[in-house]
């Protein structure tokens, strides 16, 4: 058999195109992905940064030629989130509170779209902080300048608002059962427990003060399935567990910058196996307890990198979201819940964090492990003042001299 030949009338721009694309498909292997996981190995790592969104840059496809030209070229960047404090989440869908926009964005993960609701109307927000989402989801969401509980159905529409009485300054709920749990931090602090369907205050507890059961300038709370109420008391730089009543159970926390101290303790959550996350402003991560106020680990950090937090405010704990996050996942790595951690500052307003296990005897290579840059925590804290927080500004801690041991 005589060996093949090209035709002599072949054009030779086509015998080049040809040897163009045989050596266009010999590409070079394309690098492996990094990881970012804590606590970092040799320990078991627990949980991994997946990703972050700040508005429609990270949510929405890019227009094409023809979708410009019919539709304009609107610039995502205006359509952002302003300053984010509050989280809720459910099926895809991250509704933030935008304290300055005065609006609560949201993020839909599952459809890969942006938007904001509570800008007009009788539903419109004056000055939204944090937003809890029921079963049935319906929102609710604390108003400062409102002085009430904004709620919206689960199609977003304005469904009513329950008034808090003065002198309040609400900034934080929990919905457990048919009840809203409500932490007020004005000057005689208190929380408020509201008929969920009537906003009928049925109980209040709580008063200034250092001892058990009070609280200075309390920053945040939240219910467990069991009822148990757990609050985030900044100014006494401690965490507490009490009743749905109001009787203390324990307490827990110093000031300080070690795991089980608080510099600047804000957003307190609890998943349905009890775990308890509290976010710190100044040291910027985000510690986990056990039910009975045992430090268990701590992600996040300063920094400007992926997986770090900028003055970071609360979280959002949720289930319901995990398979439109699968693809940042690592193979291996079985997901049981997600966490959805708002900071103040910095690019990354939104950070999504996986918490579940690996196999039993499967180690990660070195290869496939991303860190933060370290940084010393004073240089990451983010602007704290009376007029740019959302809350009075904490005492000031001692200089941190531990600062790469937290």
């Amino acid at each position: 058999m005589k060996p093949r030949t090209f035709p002599r009338h072949l054009p030779i721009a086509c015998l080049c195109m040809a040897f163009v694309l045989l050596a266009g498909c010999q590409t070079t292997p394309a690098e492996k992905p990094t990881f970012l996981f804590f606590p970092a190995p040799p320990a078991e790592p627990r949980i991994q940064f997946l990703t972050w969104a700040s508005g429609a840059d990270e949510l929405e496809p890019e227009q094409d030629a023809f979708e410009t030209f019919i539709l304009g070229d609107e610039p995502k960047a205006g359509r952002r989130i302003n300053k984010p404090y509050g989280i809720a989440v459910r099926n895809g869908v991250a509704y933030v509170a935008d304290t300055k926009g005065l609006s609560l964005c949201r993020l839909d993960f599952k459809n890969g779209t942006y938007g904001v609701i509570g800008v007009r109307g009788p539903g419109r927000l004056r000055k939204p902080i944090n937003v809890a989402i029921d079963s049935l989801g319906f929102k609710f969401v604390v108003d400062a300048v409102r002085k009430q509980v904004v709620v919206f159905d689960p199609q977003d529409q304005y469904t009513t608002a329950f008034d808090i009485p003065e002198p309040s300054r609400p900034v934080d709920l929990a919905v457990h059962e048919n009840e809203l749990f409500v932490l007020d931090n004005d000057e005689s602090p208190e929380i408020l427990v509201l008929d969920r369907s009537t906003g009928e205050i049925l109980r209040r507890f709580g008063a200034s003060g250092g001892e058990a059961g009070q609280f200075k300038i309390p920053n945040s709370l939240c219910v467990d399935d069991s009822g148990f109420v757990y609050v985030s008391d900044t100014h006494n730089w401690r965490i507490q567990k009490l009743t749905q009543d109001g009787e203390p159970v324990w307490t827990k926390g110093t000031p300080g910058y070690q795991l089980g101290q608080f510099g600047r303790p804000r957003g307190i959550r609890v998943d349905p196996d009890g775990i308890i996350y509290l976010v710190d402003g100044a040291t910027e991560i985000v510690q986990m307890f056990d039910t009975d106020g045992q430090t268990l680990m701590r992600f996040g950090g300063p920094g400007n990198a992926p997986g770090a937090l900028g003055l970071p405010s609360t979280l959002a704990i949720d289930r319901t979201s995990i398979p439109y996050f699968k693809k940042y996942v690592h193979e291996k790595f079985n997901v049981s819940q997600l966490l959805f951690v708002v900071s103040q500052y910095g690019q990354r307003l939104v950070s999504v964090y996986a918490m579940g296990t690996f196999p039993e005897g499967f180690t990660l290579t070195e290869s496939e492990l991303g860190t933060i840059p370290s940084l010393p925590v004073e240089e990451g804290i983010g602007p704290v003042d009376a007029n740019d927080t959302d809350e009075e500004p904490a005492p000031k801690l001692p200089a941190n001299p531990h600062a790469k041991d937290q």
